[in-house]
């Protein structure tokens, strides 16, 4: 995936990977490599290094926080570099960053294809699973951080251990107050990620009185 954001241009690869020491030790891979800004791609290696820069990926960011404050409902980083392109590189001396994150066990509660697991579990797995959900968001949120697309696809559950997981990108809450203790969140984060199917779109009302009457839990 080549993307362009402001004055940086580069791909990203997400990789499945394993410990060859552990085969059955799985985790995921992502590889930003900063390349030539469209219709310079043609241009000498020593004019491309001009646009050579640095880049820290939000992502890895948010991973390194998350880790350091051991917040168990979200993948833990495994390792990463960051390092910069050779002279025969895309960009010479441009950035290279390689970040790992572990795969987290469990049932993935939805997908891109508008499959969803989450509706095959029994109600008192679901109810289980919201539960989860309203305890470990207001924790990510006041570690300054929350999922970057609200989604069933980007919950992970782990039935064994009662574990909600967050998974795929997350974004920093860069607007809000420095104190984030005790975040509260109702019942509009539940349709917001799919965990529930609200009976009109009342919900979405900034004045909205919480009603959940008609709701499919």
């Amino acid at each position: 995936m080549r993307r362009r954001h402001g004055h940086y241009s580069y791909a990203t690869a997400k990789l499945l990977c394993c410990d060859p020491k552990e085969p059955s030790r799985k985790a995921f891979m992502r590889v930003y490599l900063q390349v030539p800004i469209k219709n310079t791609e043609i241009q000498d290696p020593k004019t491309r290094s001009h646009q050579a820069t640095t880049y820290t990926p939000p992502e890895l960011t948010a991973y390194q926080v998350l880790t350091q404050k051991d917040f168990s409902n979200v993948p833990k980083l495994l390792g990463y570099k960051v390092s910069t392109q050779d002279k025969s590189g895309l960009v010479p001396n441009g950035f290279a960053i390689w970040l790992a994150w572990e795969m987290v066990p469990g049932l993935r509660l939805g997908d891109k294809l508008g499959n969803d697991p989450y509706w095959t579990l029994s109600a008192v797995e679901r109810e289980h699973v919201r539960m989860a959900f309203m305890k470990a968001l207001p924790q990510a949120l006041e570690k300054g951080y929350g999922p970057f697309t609200p989604s069933l696809s980007k919950l992970v559950w782990h039935g064994q251990t009662g574990t909600l997981y967050f998974i795929g990108y997350f974004y920093g809450i860069n607007d809000e107050p420095k104190d984030r203790s005790n975040i509260k969140i109702g019942p509009e984060a539940l349709a917001r990620y799919g965990l529930a199917k609200p009976s009109s779109d009342e919900w979405r009302n900034k004045n909205w009185n919480g009603d959940t009457t008609g709701w499919k839990m």
